[in-house]
């Protein structure tokens, strides 16, 4: 089969490799689409090590099951699927207490395991979330990043009418701007500084935008009363200063932002203004699956997000758009 095989830096190669060999436990899944992350692109850019070459990345996406193993319960072939690519271990402390995403032993499909830039993929079958066909693959595809803003929503408490800050308007401040509003807030007040995520970011619903470039978007926020609830999503010292600094006494901070490991806060606001500051990763089971209704039921579209659609063969070309940030793009969607 055809696979997009990553050998570190900006090395590519779109190459035949061996038909993955299921086990009873597992499915086949022939990929109709999967996107490219942040992440992705992070390791492309040598700026995340996370990553160790050779790996088939690629892990939001959807496909279509062609075969099943003998012990997998309520899937059958044709079945069209979208895939859960988070694997926890179910038993550790973190798992016992419900957060799954927190596994000390997690893996992540396209991480530790053979990833979908290719044209199937095996995994176990509980990994596959059935679509109807009253949503695209493309669509569906975007069901895993947005499950990261569903989860940050859902681990964060606001309350009605607060103003909530998104530092941040790639794909998962896109996204995060989406479920809070299909939410309870209305002030939803974006920062960045790019003029045109910004314009992005308000056509899906922000209230006001900030260009940090232009103006301090702390001094700007805390002009209007502060920010109740703060969204990070960059991940660098100076943003999640700035959602520490912006927010009000008792206020939320959910750092999303995964960028800089260490960093150094002034931390006296911290305890003085009482801020609960939470981190947030990945999503829950239950996260996905509410991610994936927000799609079905159309409450949230992700349609818009959709920039560029390429085949496998093109990879490098999506990857590129994406590491050199030209205008109105937002996800690039591969069809192996």
């Amino acid at each position: 089969m055809k696979a997009a095989v990553w050998y570190g830096g900006k090395n590519i190669q779109v190459e035949e490799i061996p038909l993955p060999v299921i086990s009873d436990y597992e499915v086949l899944v022939k990929v109709k689409a999967v996107a490219i992350c942040g992440s992705d692109v992070h390791a492309y850019k040598g700026v995340s090590k996370r990553r160790k070459p050779p790996l088939v990345m690629g892990h939001e996406f959807s496909g279509e099951i062609t075969r099943v193993g003998k012990n997998v319960r309520n899937l059958k072939l044709g079945d069209r699927v979208v895939i859960e690519p988070i694997i926890s271990c179910g038993i550790c402390r973190a798992c016992s207490k419900g957060k799954t995403n927190a596994c000390g032993n997690r893996k992540l499909i396209g991480l530790h395991t053979m990833g979908a830039f290719s044209e199937y993929v095996n995994l176990r079958g509980e990994r596959c979330h059935k679509i109807p066909h009253t949503i695209t693959f493309e669509e569906a595809s975007l069901v895993e990043p947005l499950a990261v803003a569903v989860h940050a929503v859902n681990i964060t408490p606001i309350r009605k009418n607060d103003a909530v800050v998104i530092i941040g308007s790639g794909t998962i401040g896109l996204m995060t701007c989406l479920v809070v509003k299909h939410g309870c807030a209305s002030k939803i007040f974006a920062v960045d500084t790019v003029d045109y995520k910004l314009d992005q970011i308000k056509r899906l619903g922000a209230y006001q935008v900030i260009n940090a470039k232009k103006e301090d978007p702390v001094r700007r926020v805390l002009s209007g009363g502060g920010a109740d609830v703060v969204f990070e999503a960059v991940g660098l010292q100076k943003t999640v200063q700035q959602a520490l600094s912006m927010v009000t006494a008792a206020g939320e901070v959910t750092i999303i932002g995964m960028l800089e490991a260490k960093m150094e806060l002034d931390m006296l606001d911290v305890t003085v203004k009482e801020i609960e500051i939470r981190g947030s990763y990945g999503y829950t089971t239950k996260d996905f699956k509410q991610a994936l209704d927000l799609i079905v039921s159309k409450k949230v579209s992700v349609k818009p997000l959709i920039t560029h659609v390429l085949p496998l063969d093109n990879i490098v070309k999506g990857f590129d758009i994406l590491d050199q940030e030209k205008e109105n793009v937002v996800k690039v969607v591969l069809k192996p």
